[in-house]
């Protein structure tokens, strides 16, 4: 015997639905409408550096999205560019060059709007540079005058580019200097002529040492690997700060 089957009503299936497309709409408009209601509130309430979708300004504290928009910024050299020009920052283009696994491209030469590098011919990418600008500004000069009393008048440094392996081994990995991404900070020249670095004063349990921990604990909201004295004893002597290599804030 046959089994039983149900009669069908297609006005009835039809009825249904419709009315489960109309409610997935309406479900659909109504997560739009919070969603757009969150973005007007966030635009209104949050500042503009803890924001992925704001643009990036070199005049902004450093915030909660600071590094990601460096790092997204850094990768359209124009965009960059116009970022520091707008930040009131100027520099020369530097030469492309290439040298095996070394290469120099997209790379610039700060003239003016900061503390100067100590030496001056430190040629780095424009995201590195872009990088280096807003932690001058925003987390070294910040943290002198709280700490300090007084403004950071030029960054020594140990270089930028160099054409070599990741510590110098023979084999392995390029290191970010060999893009001239990277930047090995030393010191920190004062107004005062005193000179705050690193193989001195990273241990001072004083506000040199307390200076020292700001501005690494600051550069890891901005750079993409930050690697102080409490790393290793390769950076006893300096900060490495690079937007190339993995994230690592040490």
């Amino acid at each position: 015997m046959a089994g039983y089957r149900a009669p069908r009503h297609p006005q009835v299936e039809h009825h249904a639905r419709r009315q489960t497309l109309v409610a997935r709409l309406v479900g659909l408009a109504v997560l739009w409408v919070l969603l757009a209601a969150l973005v007007l509130v966030a635009e209104r309430a949050i500042p503009g550096e803890h924001l992925p979708w704001k643009p990036l300004s070199v005049i902004d504290p450093v915030g909660a999205a600071t590094k990601a928009k460096a790092a997204r910024t850094g990768q359209d050299v124009a965009a960059c560019r116009a970022v520091l020009a707008k930040g009131g920052l100027t520099y020369e283009i530097a030469p492309e060059t290439e040298d095996g696994f070394c290469s120099v491209k997209d790379a610039i030469q700060f003239t003016g709007g900061m503390a100067p590098l100590a030496p001056a011919d430190a040629v780095m990418t424009c995201k590195q540079a872009l990088a280096v600008a807003i932690w001058e500004r925003q987390v070294v000069q910040t943290a002198a005058f709280e700490t300090l009393g007084q403004a950071v008048v030029a960054v020594e440094h140990f270089g930028s580019f160099s054409c070599r392996r990741i510590y110098n081994q023979q084999a392995g990995p390029p290191s970010e200097h060999a893009s001239a991404n990277a930047l090995d900070v030393s010191g920190f020249r004062l107004a005062d002529g005193q000179v705050v670095r690193l193989k001195d004063h990273w241990d001072d349990p004083g506000p040199k040492g307390v200076f020292l921990r700001q501005v690494r604990d600051g550069a890891c909201k901005v750079f993409l690997t930050t690697l102080s004295p409490d790393y290793n004893e390769a950076h006893l002597d300096h900060f490495h700060l690079d937007m190339g290599g993995r994230p690592l804030c040490a």
